[in-house]
C-alpha cells in the first residue's frame, strides 16, 4: 500500500515552504520543478508567504541599498543590496551580487521598488539603466532605451515608482524627468508590451530625494512639495497606475505639544514625517525631538484617500539619538537609523527595541518591505556576467561626470 501523502496535500504543504528552500527542491523530481513553474502555484506561494502568520516562517524583510562608504571606489563598488530579516537576531545581506561590467559607467545601484518580490534598481545619480530583478531566482531584465524624443537641456533629476496594475496583470516603472520647474516628462514603461510611453500631464510638485516610498492599493507613493496652489507644503503625492495619473494627499495634523503639522517653533524641535504602508492602511510617521530622544506618531488613515480619515495609531518615545525613521515591516514594526548610522528595530506592540548594528543606510536610498516570490520576470534572464555585460546605459540620462577618464 502506498504511503505517500495526496498530491493536493503535499503542494499545500510546498506552498508555505519559505522561497529560499522552494529553490533547493526544484531539483527532487521533474514533477517538482513543473509545479515550481506553475503561475497557479506561484501565485498560492507568494500569497501564503505575505499571509502567514507565523513570524519564524514569513520571509519577509526590509531592503536598500547599504551604505557602505561615501569614497568614490568604494561607492561604484556598490553594486549589491542589503536585507534585513524581520525575525533574525543578525542583518543578513542577500548573497547575491550584482556586477554589471558596464565599462563607462561607474555609479552604484539604488533600489527604487519592491512588488510582489521583484524588486526595481536603477544606476545613480539619474537611471541611466533601470533593471527588474528577482533576487531569489536571480533572474532580471533591462529596461530599453525609451524612444521618447527629450529637449536640449540635460536632465536635473529622475524619479521612479515601481507597482502593479492588477486590471492588467502588469508590472509597470514610473519615470519622472525634472528639468527646471516647469519643464518636465513623465513616462511610463509597462513589462507586458516591454515598451515606453509618455503620459502628458503636468508635475506640480517636487519629491523629495531620500524619503519613506510605498507602493500600495495600485499607487505608489512620495513625499514632496507641490507648487502653485498646494503653496509650497509638504503633501503626500501618489500616481495611480490604472489611472495614470497623479493625486495629492495632506498629512495629519500631527499633536506634538503645540508642534503642529507646519513645524512651528516649540518646545520640541520641528516636526518631519514620512509616509509609509503600516499593513494594509497608508500611514505616516511623525518624529520631534532633539538631544537625546525623539518622539515618534504614528497616524493610518482608515479610509484610503479620505484625509477627514487620518487616525492616530500610537505614539512613543526613544531614548536615543534618532537620525530619521526609515520604514514599517509588514508585521507593524518600525525601522529607524541612529545619528551614527546604526539601525533600530521597534515593536511597538512589545515596546521591544532591536539595534541591529552599524549596517546603515545610504542617504539617497529608500526602504522597501520585501517578500521573497517565484514570480517569473517576462524576457528575462538569469544575472550571469555574461549576459549583464550587453545592458547598455540610455545615453541622455549619463552625465559627463559619470564617465570613466581611465
Amino acid at each position: 500500500m502506498s504511503k505517500e501523502l495526496p498530491k493536493d496535500v503535499i503542494i499545500d504543504i510546498l506552498s508555505r515552504v519559505p522561497v529560499r528552500y522552494i529553490l533547493r527542491f526544484k531539483s527532487v523530481s521533474k514533477s517538482w520543478y513543473a509545479l515550481f513553474q506553475n503561475p497557479k502555484f506561484i501565485t498560492k506561494h507568494f500569497q501564503n508567504q505575505i499571509t502567514n502568520s507565523d513570524v519564524t516562517a514569513l520571509d519577509a524583510s526590509f531592503i536598500f541599498t547599504p551604505n557602505k562608504s561615501t569614497s568614490p571606489a568604494a561607492a561604484a563598488a556598490n553594486r549589491n543590496v542589503g536585507l534585513i530579516l524581520s525575525d533574525s537576531d543578525k542583518p543578513v545581506k542577500i548573497p547575491i551580487k550584482i556586477d554589471i561590467p558596464f565599462l563607462i559607467i561607474s555609479k552604484p545601484l539604488r533600489v527604487c521598488g519592491s512588488c510582489n518580490g521583484l524588486i526595481c534598481l536603477s544606476i545613480l545619480p539619474i537611471a541611466s539603466i533601470i533593471l527588474i530583478w528577482n533576487p531569489a531566482t536571480r533572474v532580471f531584465k533591462d529596461l530599453p532605451i525609451s524612444p521618447i524624443d527629450r529637449p536640449r537641456a540635460g536632465p536635473i533629476k529622475v524619479v521612479l515608482g515601481f507597482g502593479f496594475d492588477d486590471a492588467t496583470n502588469d508590472y509597470k516603472v514610473l519615470r519622472i524627468v525634472y528639468f527646471g520647474y516647469p519643464l518636465n516628462q513623465v513616462e511610463m514603461y509597462s513589462l507586458s508590451t516591454n515598451s515606453w510611453k509618455e503620459i502628458k500631464t503636468r508635475v506640480q510638485f517636487l519629491i523629495f530625494e531620500s524619503s519613506c516610498s510605498v507602493f500600495l492599493k495600485g499607487k505608489f507613493h512620495w513625499t514632496a512639495i507641490g507648487f502653485e496652489e498646494m503653496h509650497g507644503k509638504k503633501l503626500i503625492v501618489c500616481f495611480d497606475f490604472r489611472e495614470e495619473a497623479f493625486h495629492y494627499i495632506m498629512p495629519p495634523e500631527f499633536d506634538f505639544n503645540g508642534c503642529d503639522s507646519e513645524g512651528e517653533d516649540s518646545s520640541m524641535s520641528k516636526v518631519s514625517w514620512t509616509a509609509v504602508a503600516l499593513k494594509d492602511s497608508l500611514a505616516v510617521i511623525g518624529s520631534a525631538g532633539n538631544g537625546s530622544g525623539k518622539r515618534f506618531e504614528v497616524w493610518v488613515m482608515k479610509e484610503y484617500g479620505v484625509v477627514s480619515s487620518w487616525t492616530k495609531f500610537r505614539s512613543f518615545d526613544l531614548q536615543t539619538k534618532i537620525g530619521r525613521p526609515l520604514g514599517c515591516g509588514l508585521k507593524g514594526e518600525f525601522l529607524v537609523e541612529k545619528d551614527d548610522n546604526q539601525l533600530v528595530l521597534y515593536d511597538s506592540d512589545s515596546q521591544r527595541v532591536k539595534n541591529l548594528g552599524n549596517h546603515g543606510v545610504a542617504y539617497w536610498s529608500d526602504v522597501f518591505n520585501y517578500v521573497g516570490s517565484l514570480l517569473p520576470i517576462k524576457g528575462g534572464k538569469i544575472a550571469q556576467k555574461t549576459n549583464l555585460s550587453s545592458v547598455v546605459p540610455d545615453a541622455f540620462f549619463v552625465r559627463r561626470m559619470d564617465l570613466n577618464i581611465d
